[in-house]
């Protein structure tokens, strides 16, 4: 509080942050003091909170190599941008405030690319193990296969296919740290473009052989993967990076330990609980209204 004296004393009401009033022929001058305000976690609101930290550290693992990955994203938006709106609220999982912030992350079955290109299939009959829909023809890939070997069975056996075109292979390790326990992804990313003028160049020095190995006159892979993998068809043009449309295909004991009502509840609480809930308010994400015949 201060008294004010001299000129413009006989003050009273409000200006920005005092509150003037006269006592005893005084102008006393207070200062406002700010209320805090507490944003409200409703139920709602941290569902969502809880499934942000999986998705940025998932998406932290690719290093750059998801680049460009959505087409016909406007300049302003960025991979990461397409890359939480095409999984938000889709696949969610939950981590507590502590494995998010120690880099936790869980394998899901995340939207990774967006494209024009055909979406390469994936079969998988054991888990882990993948089989594409590139044929290879009567090529069997061993330590010998040339990237001109398999540039031209890839390109003979498939009319999506052309010479100059990229095939990518990303390998999500799911693992936890022996410290902390919080679960981390090791991820890699390898690629190769179908050419064949160089017949001295071995596929394996751009794909370990197995992560492209023959499965059934196709392109997948020979060793299971404990997390995620996913293959992409790339093309450059004049107008820019065409990619195909592909999703990761998981195999994670982890992850429904981590999708659960209770890992939810866990992750909420390690925020600080919920403020605000509104008891008769359902808890869903949305409301869908019925069709009425």
């Amino acid at each position: 509080m201060a008294i004010l004296t001299g000129i413009n004393t006989q003050l009273r009401g409000s200006a920005g942050g005092w509150t003037f009033a006269q006592l005893g022929g005084e102008t006393i001058a207070k200062q406002k003091v700010a209320k805090k305000s507490t944003a409200k976690r409703t139920m709602a609101v941290m569902r969502r909170r809880v499934q942000m930290g999986n998705l940025v550290n998932v998406f932290r693992s690719f290093a750059g190599t998801l680049h460009p990955s959505f087409e016909g994203k406007s300049a302003k938006v960025t991979d990461y941008n397409e890359f939480m709106g095409a999984n938000f609220g889709l696949v969610p999982v939950y981590l507590t405030k502590t494995e998010a912030r120690g880099n936790g992350a869980v394998v899901a079955a995340y939207q990774i690319t967006r494209g024009s290109m055909p979406t390469i299939e994936h079969d998988s009959e054991t888990p882990g193990k993948v089989t594409t829909d590139i044929a290879l023809g009567d090529l069997t890939i061993d330590g010998d296969t040339t990237v001109a070997d398999f540039s031209r069975a890839v390109v003979q056996n498939n009319e999506d296919y052309a010479y100059g075109d990229q095939i990518s292979v990303y390998v999500m390790q799911q693992m936890v740290n022996s410290d902390s326990h919080v679960p981390i992804v090791r991820t890699k990313a390898y690629e190769v473009t179908l050419a064949v003028e160089d017949e001295e160049d071995l596929l394996a020095t751009h794909i370990p052989i197995i992560y492209a190995a023959t499965s059934d006159g196709k392109l997948g892979n020979s060793m299971a993967v404990t997390g995620g993998i996913c293959y992409v068809h790339s093309r450059k043009t004049g107008s820019g990076t065409k990619v195909s449309t592909q999703r990761l295909v998981v195999n994670n004991s982890v992850l429904a330990s981590y999708q659960s009502r209770a890992a939810l509840d866990k992750a909420v609480q390690s925020y600080g609980g919920l403020t605000g809930d509104q008891f008769l308010t359902p808890d869903v994400e949305d409301v869908v209204a019925p069709v009425r015949p």
